[in-house]
């Protein structure tokens, strides 16, 4: 009696689960022994169960080390429940059944199929194509409906990744909602607290490492999850300036989720392509901010401007990004030179330094701009004070008065006009039933007066949105108004300072500097409301 000796193989894929008792890794592995046991000529020499394991994936642990041990002539039969378990792709299932296995002298049964490679009929030979037809028809139709689930939850803001985002962890109630995790999330905090303080990614970085701060692939181990990356490197991951650019950049810290970035072509080609980001599926508010707008925006500023740090420094210095020449509108580079004992620093045109017929040097000690700076930002901040008292006059007012004389003047006119042309071309169709009209004239006329309403109509909403956005920038407690207030009279400049108050500041030969500030359009708005309120303020912005 000839000996085989065999592998006994299973698998349940994720949405299978223990849920189909039948299919269980258990049950499969009951099944296979008693087989064994009831056929002397098998001796079972190994085995191994894939659990979690899509059947048209064939990138399986234990379906490789089968392999590899069918190739090493350690087992000459392979054993499994039945095709399925096998594997879900036609033209794959089939390759190794009817090709390889018999090439290598390996017998193949599937025990529920009642199919086995050493007592093949014709009646045998055809089941094995129709069965994986079928199963491979089976995975199609339910590639479709799990793609189709996901989405639905995708559009609903409902979280179906594996692990959350660091900061972050999945609800113990409901697994497809984020909630803040404190340790992480004060992380995260801290690394955009220290990205606006000036300091660079790879600082950030470096000093997240040296603090003992686990990075966010060993945080997640340390809980226990089975967390990989691709970004992992060695055993044991460290912060990167790649990791830290990532949370800059991830809006899931303001309370959004955004899905579907990546997909496969279908459930066969298992090869990931990337969506272009208006494809994303992005909800705001599912859950709770970690970061403020205000910060993740001032970060991507940041990210975008151009402020490499110096050699042996973490920081960059408080102006970087924020210059410009006024007259050529490039960028302002920092010198240094020596004199006498001292150093100097000052900055310069970068145009004048590659091509001096291009631009003037426009040369600015740094002293000197430090001072006339925070001179600036101080009037500025006054201004605003003044601007927000004079604004808390006005919103004493009854509020009905201010709008009226607002509404009356530019929106009654319009909406008027609006009601006569409407009239007009409702009068249309009268005339045109009672045949005062032609039918040619009808539509003519009708397709002039509809397309007058529309205008009128788009010149109310514009109109309207502009009081709106004029009154919105103009109440005392506006976040914009707030902003400026919280900073009071400074006494020293810092790169906090400077990038959440300033925009850009141009200097222009001869020294002088033209701040431009933040919220400008708010700031111009708000003295355009009070100057028509009340008795005008000035419009202090240059230095």
């Amino acid at each position: 009696m000839e000996l085989f000796y065999c592998y006994a193989y299973g698998r349940l894929s994720k949405e299978d689960g223990d849920k189909i008792e039948s299919d269980s890794i258990k049950n499969q592995r009951d099944l296979i022994h008693s087989y064994i046991g009831q056929h002397p000529e098998l001796k079972l020499v190994m085995e191994g169960y894939d659990d979690g394991y899509t059947g048209t994936n064939f990138e399986r642990p234990y379906f490789k080390e089968m392999l590899e041990a069918v190739r090493e002539q350690k087992v000459n039969c392979v054993i499994v429940k039945d095709l399925s378990r096998f594997g879900r792709e036609y033209i794959e299932a089939g390759r190794y059944i009817e090709k390889l296995f018999p090439a290598l002298g390996v017998r193949f049964i599937a025990i529920n199929d009642s199919y086995d490679t050493a007592h093949l009929d014709a009646s045998s030979s055809l089941i094995l194509p129709f069965k994986n037809l079928i199963n491979d028809s089976y995975c199609r139709d339910t590639s479709i409906k799990v793609r189709s689930h996901f989405d639905v939850k995708r559009r609903n803001g409902e979280f179906i990744g594996s692990f959350a985002a660091y900061g972050y962890s999945k609800d113990p109630e409901n697994k497809n909602r984020l909630v803040v995790d404190p340790e992480a999330a004060d992380v995260v905090r801290e690394i955009f607290a220290r990205r606006i303080s000036g300091m660079s990614c790879q600082a950030i970085a470096d000093e997240l490492n040296t603090l003992g701060v686990p990075s966010p692939m060993e945080y997640k181990r340390s809980r226990g999850m089975k967390y990989k990356s691709g970004y992992r490197v060695h055993n044991k991951t460290r912060w990167s300036a790649t990791a830290v650019r990532r949370i800059l950049q991830n809006e899931v810290y303001l309370g959004v989720m955004e899905q579907g970035k990546r997909t496969t072509p279908n459930y066969k080609v298992k090869t990931v392509v990337y969506r272009p980001p208006e494809e994303w599926m992005r909800v705001e508010d599912t859950h709770e901010a970690i970061i403020s707008r205000e910060d993740f925006d001032l970060a991507a500023r940041l990210m975008r401007t151009d402020t490499r740090t110096a050699p042996g420094k973490k920081a960059v210095h408080p102006f970087a990004g924020l210059l410009c020449c006024g007259d050529c509108k490039g960028g302002m580079v920092r010198k240094t030179t020596y004199y006498d004992g001292k150093t100097y620093h000052y900055y310069a045109c970068i145009t004048h330094r590659s091509d001096t017929a291009a631009c003037s040097p426009h040369t600015i000690s740094e002293t000197k701009l430090e001072q006339a700076v925070l001179e600036g930002i101080n009037l500025h901040i006054r201004t605003v004070i003044e601007l927000s008292g004079t604004l808390e006059a006005i919103a004493r007012r009854p509020l009905q008065k201010v709008a009226a004389e607002k509404l009356d003047k530019r929106l009654e006119a319009l909406r008027q006009e609006l009601v006569k042309k409407q009239d007009i071309r409702d009068s249309l169709y009268r005339r045109y039933a009672a045949g005062e009209v032609s039918r040619a004239d009808f539509y003519e006329f009708k397709r002039i007066f509809t397309r007058d309403c529309e205008e009128v109509e788009r010149a109310i909403e514009a109109q309207q949105q502009e009081l709106d956005r004029i009154l919105e920038s103009s109440t005392p407690d506006s976040p914009w108004i707030q902003h400026f207030k919280q900073f009071g009279q400074l006494e020293t400049l810092n790169r906090e300072v400077l990038v959440r108050l300033v925009e850009r500041i141009l200097v222009y030969e001869g020294g002088r500097i033209e701040i431009v500030f933040r919220y400008q359009e708010q700031f111009a708005n708000a003295m355009l409301f009070a100057s028509e309120e009340a008795a005008p303020l000035p419009l202090r912005e240059v230095v």
